[in-house]
């Protein structure tokens, strides 16, 4: 209020010394000039005051609350997709999340088993490829590279320089009129229609005194439809839609890895925040101010304190790597030991929450008030400049090597807070939305509880694709000593860790973005309908800008057909339009993943084609065809297969068909989708029973409620010959030798010989041409050890084993349970057996030829010269041929 009156008095007085230097006036004008001044002064402030306290109204088509990277996305797509006015509501000035004000920015992406860089399960599509693109185009014109960051994140960048990135896709349509951006404001309550069912306003408070030229301290937005994209849910905690948060226990949703009691997993346990911190090296060495309750206790002894770890796990420019870039190193410091828990607070910390409201210290953080978590997020920023404190002053100190040296950085002002912190902390888990279907783990866990495969429900409304581990941090704090405010460890809960095990290569279903029970209101970023162990997997930069993007295409189809977002998963010309809204080329966009295919990549002309088919569930995929192979040649009986199962799922005349018989997968597909496009989609079955499909699962229930029972996979669909196990004729038919490339004998199995990977000797009559024992493995998934041991080479390796002249079958496997192995090669008497033969983690391949020995010796060769792969072999058996 001082303010605001201060500027009205000076513009007074700056009125009234102009006059009052002009000789031309006399006293009597001049001193009628100083009274009408002082009213125009009353005038002008309550004029201001009835303005400010005053609630300015704006109606929309769409609301979308929150600027994180989902509600961005969700704008982009739906004013691509024509809904005339859309608005944006922010509490913060950046836009992006946790690529900007969160700092997360080493950019984490969609993950299998093999691992950072090299484990990401199906190519960038959609907005998110699009967004990427444009993230390595700026580092590429800033430093020479699009991946300045040389770390095991495939690209990083600066939190300001992707924030403006953002900004750059929103341009056009702001400067249209078409999208309205809205900063500093919150969401404090809400209105429903008269039936109390359905969201008709969102009521918002100002949280900072000047912005966006609108002077009301309070806001009301009307709006058709809104998307809750906020960090953590305050949408969708103002309305009568149910929400969960904490640990779920087993009893809830059946989980493997879910707590069978309370006891040990009370309901303020989260996946932890932590406070990113962004690094400018300098050529001067400094240590910051010593932060409130630092203890150098609370990161003695936690995960590794190898600064050289901490320095290039995360780094986002790397001059020392790439000549050519002539600025100082940048890190992004976001590591295991500062990640701040959420179960237990310190006592100083709940008496100041207690300050606030009594029971305040008891409540989980998402049912907190922003002044409360304020409150957390102080103590969580003190505890992350006590590791940077830690780093500069402990680790130097013990450290001989001052290479990696903290010392040298400060911390990055870009965001222009006083702390030089980003706005908010890292956000891995929010309330979880009480949806039309619940996701669990057991719906999103690999065929097989094979982590390389399909997941073993794929959903029938499958709007977006992930895959990553059921992965928490520690959400666990433990004092050290019986001083409550005192220093701590933070640990993992059992069943709360990072992994493995991993997901499938999984859908997300449209059913999890709707609210059971409230209309005009959609779910985004990670408040989502999904069990607290399937949030842990779903919470990545990617995987939230694809819900974001289909949240935004459910909103426009909506709103378009004037029906509300829960009648588009059981309708399939609904879900249709959705599916064709997202994977399209039109505007310029990158379409849309529907179906993660390993080998897909947008640029492929086909791509469309084959998602919308494959999410349809036309094509013929088993759960291990990861690979569609759009190049390769299409079988007759293929093509056979895909135009049957179009007649179950699009209502076309029997007498459509394809005669052409020479096309590669990829371009029938094409051809084929062409055809049978325009024509409807089947009406999903039973549609106002409870139980559509009579499996005895209710729909709510039900992850597949239009297809009996709870898989998409109902048989046993791993071939015999993929299981690494031989068939029992195998070892029953004319046996010569059967041999077991593992790296020591086993008691259990008297038909199998060992090879542990010695040279050839004449007493064992078999061998290699080097030793090669350091190349036996042992995995301890299956504990069958024919497929849980092999040999393999990533050069080139010759293995010969006695044998009479006369003619032979062999039989060998090749494969490895835990990785997947892309190319391996393996010749035998010179014949190539496989040759580029690629494996899922779990997967195996077995093949048998037969051959003529005429030297008294059997041949087989593994790998090649060169080669950057590994080729895994697990046993071989020779048998007599007839």
């Amino acid at each position: 209020m001082r303010n605001f009156i201060n500027g009205h008095y000076l513009s007074l007085t700056i009125v009234h010394e102009f006059f009052k230097k002009k000789p031309f006036l006399n006293q009597t004008t001049k001193h009628w000039i100083h009274i009408s001044g002082f009213f125009i002064l009353l005038i002008s402030m309550r004029t201001s005051l009835i303005a400010a306290e005053s609630t300015q109204v704006i109606n929309t088509n769409l609301l979308i609350v929150g600027g994180t990277e989902s509600g961005w996305a969700a704008a982009i797509q739906a004013a691509r997709m024509g809904v005339p006015s859309i608005v944006i509501v922010n509490d913060i000035e950046w836009i992006g999340g946790q690529f900007t004000a969160e700092s997360l920015v080493a950019i984490d992406e969609n993950r299998n088993p093999q691992g950072y860089g090299h484990g990401v399960p199906f190519p960038r599509a959609g907005l998110f490829k699009e967004l990427m693109d444009q993230i390595e185009h700026d580092n590429t014109e800033r430093y020479g590279t699009p991946r300045p960051g040389n770390t095991h994140v495939i690209t990083t960048a600066r939190p300001s320089h992707i924030e403006k990135i953002f900004r750059k896709f929103l341009k056009p349509y702001i400067q249209s009129g078409q999208i309205r951006l809205i900063n500093h404001y919150r969401p404090v309550s809400t209105t429903l229609d008269k039936s109390n069912i359905r969201l008709r306003e969102i009521h918002f408070q100002k949280t900072q005194t000047q912005t966006n030229n609108i002077h009301s301290q309070k806001l009301t937005i009307k709006a058709e439809l809104t998307i809750d994209a906020t960090d953590w849910g305050d949408v969708i905690k103002k309305t009568p839609a149910r929400y969960e948060f904490g640990p779920d226990l087993r009893k809830t949703y059946k989980e493997p890895l879910a707590p069978l009691a309370r006891k040990g997993f009370p309901l303020t346990d989260m996946n932890p925040i932590t406070y990113c911190m962004v690094l400018k090296e300098t050529k001067k060495e400094q240590i910051i101010p010593k932060p409130r309750h630092y203890d150098r206790r609370n990161y003695d002894g936690m995960y590794s304190d190898n600064p050289a770890v901490i320095y290039k796990s995360r780094r986002i420019v790397d001059h020392y790597h790439f000549k050519q870039i002539l600025q100082p190193d940048v890190l992004l410091v976001c590591y295991a030991t500062h990640d701040y828990p959420l179960d237990i607070l310190p006592e100083y910390l709940n008496q100041a929450l207690e300050q606030t409201e009594k029971g305040a210290s008891r409540k989980n953080i998402v049912q907190m008030s922003p002044e409360q978590r304020e409150l957390i997020f102080e103590d969580a920023k003190d505890y992350t400049l006590g590791y940077l404190y830690y780093l500069q002053t402990v680790i130097f100190d013990k450290t001989a090597d001052k290479k990696y040296n903290f010392r040298r950085f400060i911390l990055s002002d870009e965001f222009g807070t006083k702390d030089h912190l980003p706005f908010k902390p890292y956000i891995r888990e929010s309330l979880r939305l009480k949806a039309m279907y619940m996701m669990k783990q057991q719906d999103t866990t690999g065929y097989g509880n094979n982590s390389s495969m399909f997941a073993k429900s794929m959903y029938f409304d499958g709007i977006a694709c992930w895959q990553f581990e059921y992965d928490f941090h520690p959400t666990g704090r433990k004092f050290l000593t019986d001083n409550k405010s005192g220093p701590w460890h933070n640990y993992f809960r059992k069943g709360r860790t990072w992994g493995p095990p991993y997901s499938g290569r999984s859908l997300f279903p449209c059913r999890s973005l709707i609210p059971e029970i409230i209309d005009g209101l959609i779910a985004a970023q990670k408040n989502l309908g999904y069990s607290s162990i399937v949030s842990s997997a779903l919470r990545l930069h990617d995987q939230c800008i694809a819900v974001g993007q289909a949240a935004g295409s459910v909103a426009a189809i909506s709103l378009t057909n004037k029906v509300q977002p829960r009648k588009i998963p059981g309708n399939s010309q609904f879900l249709a339009e959705v599916w064709e809204s997202l994977c399209t080329r039109k505007k310029n966009a990158i379409p849309h993943t529907l179906w993660p295919f390993r080998d897909l990549a947008p640029s492929h002309p086909a791509f469309e084609a084959i998602n919308l088919l494959a999410i349809r569930q036309i094509l013929d995929i088993k759960p291990y065809e990861i690979d569609f192979k759009p190049d390769l040649p299409a079988k007759i009986n293929w093509i056979k297969k895909v135009i049957e199962l179009s007649r179950t799922k699009k209502q076309i005349p029997q007498s459509l068909t394809i005669l052409k018989k020479d096309f590669t997968r990829g371009e029938f597909a094409i051809k084929w989708w062409n055809k049978i496009k325009y024509f409807p989609d089947m009406k999903f079955i039973n549609q106002s029973n409870e139980d559509s499909d009579s499996d005895g699962i209710n729909n709510s229930q039900d992850p597949l409620p239009y297809h009996p029972g709870q898989e998409t996979w109902t048989e046993n669909l791993i071939p015999s010959d993929r299981n690494g196990i031989p068939n029992a004729d195998l070892l029953s038919i004319n046996l010569v030798r059967a041999i077991n490339f593992s790296g020591e004998p086993s008691k259990d199995n008297k038909v199998f010989e060992t090879d542990s990977g010695l040279p050839y000797s004449e007493s064992r009559k078999l061998g290699w041409n080097r030793d090669i024992q350091n190349s036996t493995r042992k995995r301890m998934r299956s504990g069958n050890r024919l497929r849980s041991t092999f040999i393999f080479t990533r050069s080139h390796d010759i293995w010969n084993c006695h044998l009479p002249n006369g003619r032979y079958k062999i039989t060998l496997c090749i494969g490895d349970e835990d990785y997947s192995q892309p190319d391996q090669n393996v010749k035998v008497e010179g014949k190539e057996l496989f040759l580029h033969a690629g494996t899922l983690e779990g997967d195996f391949q077995e093949k048998s030829i037969l051959i003529d020995i005429t030297e008294n010796q059997l041949t087989i060769e593994i790998g090649k010269a060169g080669s950057q792969s590994n080729t895994c072999l697990n046993w071989l058996i020779v048998q007599k041929a007839k």
